[in-house]
């Protein structure tokens, strides 16, 4: 695990493009998990102005989102989704074929976590997963007690999970559970990523990088991947060295 700390958001956030447009130059045709909300919108723009001013080429790339609410409209402004769909796949002209994701609107979730789990191994596994962290240590919607070796599944959210998740939404919305790629799936990426900023994630990226890897913790399974790379900001990192 490499542990990289930045003085402000703005540059965690071109920090962590380069490093997926590093990969991208290699392989050209990458497979690219993507998290929604507001932790990777500065990566997300990093990497309009990278394509724009033709340093890097998505074309060949395939995206797949991270994770999406169960029982809410995928058209929903708050879906996971629509988020990418706004802060990523519009502004950089990502093709519809481009995209995967999943299809919450179906009668049988755990076929979609199969599918899912299939697209990926049939790719050979993920090249780049980015990922946030929440409050309570969840990557993606993978809570604690969460298992190291999940793949794709439905997940029971945590009350905290519910309540933050509403800064999302236009009104209050009842959420309950989550579909979501899995802590195996980081573990295996080739390039993964963890990107926290702010000081309200300074005590869950202390406890989660300062212990021993513990289910209870998701975050801490980055202790586990010796090619992870953790980004953070200054603030994020204030608690590292206490």
């Amino acid at each position: 695990m490499t542990i990289q700390i930045f003085p402000d958001y703005a540059t965690l956030s071109k920090a962590t493009a380069e490093l997926i447009i590093e990969y991208i130059h290699k392989k050209p045709n990458s497979l690219i998990c993507l998290a929604s909300g507001h932790t990777p919108i500065g990566v997300f723009d990093a990497l309009k102005k990278a394509t724009k001013s033709h340093e890097v080429d998505l074309s060949k790339c395939t995206f797949i989102s991270l994770d999406e609410w169960i029982g809410i409209d995928p058209q929903d402004s708050g879906s996971c989704l629509s988020m990418l769909q706004k802060d990523f796949f519009i502004p950089l002209d990502i093709r519809t074929n481009q995209i995967e994701f999943f299809r919450v609107n179906t009668n049988d979730l755990q076929k979609e976590c199969d599918r899912i789990n299939l697209m990926i191994e049939q790719n050979g596994g993920l090249d780049v997963m980015l990922v946030g962290v929440g409050t309570n240590g969840h990557i993606g919607m993978n809570e604690p007690g969460t298992s190291f070796e999940s793949y794709a599944h439905i997940s029971k959210l945590a009350e905290e999970t519910k309540q933050v998740g509403q800064k999302y939404f236009e009104r209050e919305t009842a959420l309950s559970t989550g579909i979501t790629l899995g802590l195996k799936h980081l573990r295996e990426a080739k390039l993964p990523i963890v990107m926290a900023s702010g000081k309200k994630k300074a005590t869950i990226i202390a406890k989660g990088l300062k212990t021993i890897a513990t289910e209870e913790i998701p975050l801490s399974a980055v202790n586990l991947i010796t090619e992870a790379y953790v980004m953070l900001d200054q603030d994020a990192a204030s608690l590292l060295e206490a």
